[in-house]
């Protein structure tokens, strides 16, 4: 933790002596948001093993870039990128990442471990001009995997996650740990959260995104058809019992 307040008794992950890094972190947020539109047979499959409900047809694919995050200030910022979609469980109207990729490894094992995380490492791009163009990329252990290219324009169409005022709130998901002994899942279990976040208006634009085929991160199958991008920027973000609703709604395994 490189934060410099002092951490809450009993909120690391590890033991008190030892811990790694804790439930607590802050920092601003700048979005690309590019949304597309996916074959719900493809979504629905990579829901299979969780009780959630799909509610259309849409993915985003949200490049984020968090500056001074305080999990990562040693970088200067964190980078996320998220591929989510909206969905429904019991009384939940929320969204769950399908892939999810950090450039930082303190955010990645503090989200699998703390909320189900799909995260997996990478390194990335995330370059603002001052005319509002962006060029971001990740790639992941050498391999490309995505590539961005938005530009401003006032005339192109804002499609969100979901039609109406309404949008999913939260990031739900299945949080598991294997077994020491045997192939299966040792403890499941459904976790909720919902950060405190306040996004600007979108800024609308256009853009090329280019996803890159790998066996083992196979975005590409996908095949997403973009219906719009836009930008955002919430300079409210941030984690902790003080500052988020954090539930865990239901224990599956055992």
């Amino acid at each position: 933790m490189f934060g410099k307040y002092q951490m809450h008794p009993g909120s690391g992950v590890n033991p008190p002596y030892s811990p790694a890094y804790p439930v607590e972190w802050e920092c601003a947020l700048r979005t690309l948001e590019v949304m597309t539109r996916v074959d719900p047979a493809k979504t629905r499959a990579l829901l299979a093993d969780t009780p959630f409900e799909l509610v259309n047809d849409r993915v985003a694919f949200r490049f984020m870039a968090s500056p001074g995050h305080t999990l990562s200030l040693h970088q200067g910022r964190m980078f996320d990128l998220m591929v989510t979609v909206a969905v429904r469980y019991e009384d939940l109207f929320t969204q769950t990442h399908i892939y999810m990729y950090c450039s930082d490894p303190m955010g990645i094992a503090a989200g699998r471990e703390l909320f189900g995380y799909t995260k997996k490492d990478c390194t990335y791009r995330f370059d603002e001009a001052e005319t509002g163009a962006i060029e971001s990329a990740v790639i992941r252990r050498g391999v490309p995997l995505a590539e961005v290219s938005f530009t401003p324009d006032p005339e192109a169409p804002v499609v969100r996650l979901v039609d109406g005022t309404e949008q999913p709130g939260g990031e739900i998901h299945v949080r598991r740990l294997p077994h020491p002994e045997r192939l299966e899942t040792a403890y499941a279990d459904v976790v909720y959260r919902r950060t405190p976040i306040a996004y600007s208006a979108p800024v609308a634009g256009r853009a090329v995104m280019n996803l890159h085929a790998s066996a083992f991160d196979p975005l590409t199958e996908l095949e997403p058809e973009v219906l719009s991008a836009q930008f955002m920027v919430s300079d409210v973000y941030g984690g902790g019992f003080a500052v988020e609703d954090r539930r865990l709604l239901k224990r599956l395994i055992p």
